[in-house]
């Protein structure tokens, strides 16, 4: 089963169970979660999908910002 999951349409401040606070992202203003990558680098996912498999879930960003310095 995947599981599509849009933080865009919530608001600012709510918090997600297992996945953060929703903030507003500073590179393109649309509301996301603020995360880093198994390397350290921050980025806000806009939206992920995320799939229960025999050994765990699996949870992937679709829709992303890296927030890397320009």
């Amino acid at each position: 089963m995947i599981n599509v999951e849009d933080f865009t349409s919530l608001p600012i401040g709510v918090m997600v169970p297992l996945e953060g606070r929703v903030d507003e992202c500073p590179r393109c203003g649309r509301h996301g979660i603020r995360e880093c990558s198994e390397y350290g680098n921050p980025y806000v996912v806009h939206r992920q999908t995320s799939e229960v498999m025999s050994d765990g879930m699996l949870t992937q960003p679709e829709d992303f910002c890296p927030l890397v310095a320009m």
